[in-house]
């Protein structure tokens, strides 16, 4: 060894455990740091977490014209009840949803094999509301086509917003 290096080392030696100290909390925080940080992502990508949250953030259902529920995703905790009224009239239906409390805001109705929009939303009886869906197109081009038959089953996705 040279010179310089045999004193940088002498001059080094009090503070060799000083050093070894902080190079062991600087290490154990970032590790720890590490493991939190994955522990966290893998248990916010977990299936059941995010099915969870997904019932308590946006909760949805899928229906039928029969007013029968297909699929329920947290959409029950908010309605006990959907019914469906066709409205041949406008070539469209008026949706009634139950709700078992106070909605600060109308359900989100869409139409999932069928191009209907909501026309009209209003407050019913209590906490009920109700929805208008018809096509944004004339009725003239509706005959034309023979697209929508009320006769037939159609199917909606409801969210509750809050």
């Amino acid at each position: 060894m040279t010179k310089k290096l045999k004193e940088f080392l002498e001059r080094v030696k009090p503070w060799q455990g000083f050093i070894a100290i902080v190079v062991g909390v600087v290490g154990a925080i970032y590790g720890t740091t590490a493991w939190i940080r994955t522990s966290a992502q893998n248990a916010v990508l977990d299936e059941k977490f995010l099915a969870t949250l997904t019932f308590r953030v946006r909760p949805v259902c899928i229906f039928d014209t029969r007013g029968a529920i297909e699929a329920d995703l947290g959409a029950s905790e908010y309605i006990y009840g959907i019914r469906v009224i066709p409205a041949p009239q406008i070539y469209g239906y008026e949706i009634v949803v139950n709700a078992k409390r106070h909605l600060a805001y109308p359900p989100l109705i869409t139409g999932l094999d069928a191009d209907l929009f909501p026309q009209t939303v209003t407050r019913g009886k209590l906490h009920d509301w109700s929805i208008i869906l018809s096509p944004q197109s004339t009725a003239p081009s509706i005959l034309a086509e023979n697209r929508l038959n009320t006769n037939e089953v159609h199917r909606f996705k409801l969210e509750i917003l809050h």
